[in-house]
């Protein structure tokens, strides 16, 4: 075989080697293509989770785990009207005609949002029953939502102004309930050239009943439904500070409110019911003596 043909050859067998190497480099690149693009799609379908409405629409099809349930019962007695809001005998009267009264509330929280239950006596002038309002509150962890108004009643008889009147009302906040009144300010008067100024009001928060097991310690309680043949037992921190379920309450007489919350964690049931397995039968038995 003369040089010619050599020459020959190993042009041919460079050229399918530079071809060659050319298509791995277009499979590589077309591969890191398509990686590329799974990764922006994960990210955006990532980022979507976060989306309030994406949640509801995915709590639809797919239920997420129930993690605790709170219900809270609220106490208003008649020095609450009269003399921590100030309300005059009409004001009442209105107020007992057209406005509910807070039964309880009951807040559901699930891994994708809050459902939030309050049940109202119906006013005097309806007949006597019960009624209840649902919401679903679907919260975006990256941003500061407002609070959510579960229960509001007015104080007074509508003016015909513009100006917002003066009412009671429980939010749903992020970490808390709290009771709220927006009321007269008591330093607003006239402006002294014969005509009505207008009205000065300030927020007043009555009280706020934490969500989280570490702040409401302070307000562990022994529940009455745990009395038994009418008798009262000490409450025993040492043992039921693990429990799964948890009583709270609070009251202030000089206002003439008083609430209660039960809390029954159930992110923590199965590990407090496998502690109440170690448990022995006769600590059990002394204990209810």
């Amino acid at each position: 075989m003369d040089a010619g043909w050599v020459a020959l050859l190993m042009a041919v067998a460079l050229i399918f080697a530079i071809y060659t190497l050319v298509q791995h480099l277009r499979r590589v690149q077309r591969d890191q293509t398509r990686t590329i693009a799974r990764l922006f799609e994960r990210v955006r379908l990532l980022e979507s989770i976060s989306d309030p409405a994406f949640l509801q629409r995915l709590n639809e099809v797919t239920p997420m785990p129930l993690q605790r349930v709170f219900t809270l019962s609220v106490r208003l007695h008649d020095r609450f009207w009269s003399s921590a809001l100030h309300l005059s005998g009409e004001d009442l009267k209105f107020v007992r005609e057209f406005g509910t009264q807070l039964g309880s509330v009951k807040l559901e929280q699930w891994r994708s949002h809050t459902v939030a239950s309050v049940t109202e006596i119906l006013p005097e002038r309806k007949a006597a029953g019960w009624q209840t309002r649902s919401f679903e509150f679907y919260s975006d962890p990256g941003k500061d939502v407002e609070p959510l108004t579960l229960w509001e009643v007015s104080l007074s008889r509508p003016d015909g102004s513009a100006e917002r009147p003066p009412s009671l009302e429980l939010l749903l906040g992020a970490h808390s309930l709290d009771l709220c009144a927006h009321l007269p300010a008591h330093s607003s008067n006239g402006s002294g050239n014969g005509q009505h100024a207008a009205r000065s009001f300030e927020d007043v928060l009555f009280f706020s009943v934490p969500l989280d097991a570490d702040p409401l310690a302070r307000f562990r309680s022994h529940d009455p439904a745990e009395n038994e043949g009418g008798s009262v037992r000490p409450l025993d921190l040492s043992t039921r500070s693990n429990s799964w379920q948890a009583y709270y309450e609070d009251k202030d007489e000089s206002l003439g409110i008083e609430w209660q919350l039960r809390l029954n964690d159930l992110t923590r049931r199965f590990e407090w019911e496998n502690w109440k397995v170690l448990e022995s039968m006769p600590l059990r038995e002394a204990v209810r003596r």
